[in-house]
Parts: structure tokens; sequence; C-alpha cells
């Protein structure tokens, strides 16, 4: 499902009491909180279907055939998604 077949499925679903319009704006600016929290380091919990985390990957020693020399990573920080268990 993309973007667009979402808002369109929503428009459907509230039998059509709020405009695509709308729902694309909600939807769109629901997702830059997102991200300013994420980018924050803080998680997003959404109760019934899960959590973004943020999670640090530390620098790892890994050999580079190119440089034929042992050689660091950088540490990146990535977004992690857990399943909220449905019971």
């Amino acid at each position: 499902m993309n973007k667009e077949e979402l808002i369109r499925t929503i428009s459907q679903d509230t039998n059509r009491m709020v405009s695509q319009e709308k729902i694309a704006l909600i939807l769109d600016t629901a997702v830059e909180v997102m991200k300013r929290t994420l980018e924050s380091g803080e998680s997003v919990k959404w109760a019934g279907f899960g959590s973004l985390v943020v999670k640090d990957v530390p620098p790892r020693r890994f050999y580079s055939p190119k440089l034929k020399e042992y050689t660091m990573s950088k540490g990146e920080k990535k977004i992690i998604f857990i399943r909220s268990r449905v019971e």
C-alpha cells in the first residue's frame, strides 16, 4: 500500500467525513513529528502497532581488501522497528 492508497482507504473508512487533503496533511505532519522525535534520540511508541527506536551501532574493525589493511567503520545510529505483541 502506498501513501495515496492509504489516504483513500482512510477516507473511505471514515465515510468521507474527512477530506483526502486533510488526511494527507495529518499523515505528513505525523511523519514530520516522528522524524524530529527520532532525530532527538527519543523513541516513538504506538500502542497496538509497535515502536521505532534509535539504536547506536558502535564502530567496528574490518578488513578492507581494496586497502589491504584493517580499518575502523564509523559508529552510526539506526532506526529499529519493534512490533507490538498482539494477543
